[in-house]
């Protein structure tokens, strides 16, 4: 089982949680919304996904430290416009050098057209990066 940590609550971050819970992995996800959060928490529901029930192994904080805390990998799911300014406020608590991040998202920073992956290198230079790919 692992600790894995997943930053973004939209429906394509609570899909992979709700994949990797059923596989018996602890869950916890960061939410920038308090009331998202007591959605996936108290109700066990995703207003993105409404018809989807999330397993019990599955929780979201509103903190990154609480979110990022013992966590084995890092599961970066935000919109890309969105992306830079939410790495700046976790970066501080990523273990570098037990904590890889995984870029979820698609696209490309607008301001400087960089992927997302140079995004997080630039914020976080000593982080070990991995991308989802379609190959």
């Amino acid at each position: 089982m692992k600790n894995i940590a997943i930053i973004g609550s939209g429906s394509w971050g609570v899909a992979l949680a709700i994949h990797l819970a059923k596989m018996e992995n602890k869950i916890r996800i960061w939410s920038f919304d308090k009331g998202e959060a007591d959605l996936i928490n108290n109700e066990k529901r995703c207003k993105f996904l409404p018809n989807v029930i999330i397993p019990e192994n599955i929780e979201c904080k509103t903190s990154y430290e609480e979110v990022i805390k013992n966590a084995d990998l890092i599961l970066q799911v935000t919109p890309s416009k969105f992306t830079r300014n939410i790495v700046r406020g976790y970066k501080q608590y990523v273990d570098v050098k037990k904590q890889p991040i995984i870029v979820c998202s698609k696209g490309i920073e607008k301001e400087t057209s960089l992927t997302l992956d140079e995004v997080v290198l630039e914020e976080i230079p000593d982080a070990r990066i991995g991308v989802l790919s379609r190959t």
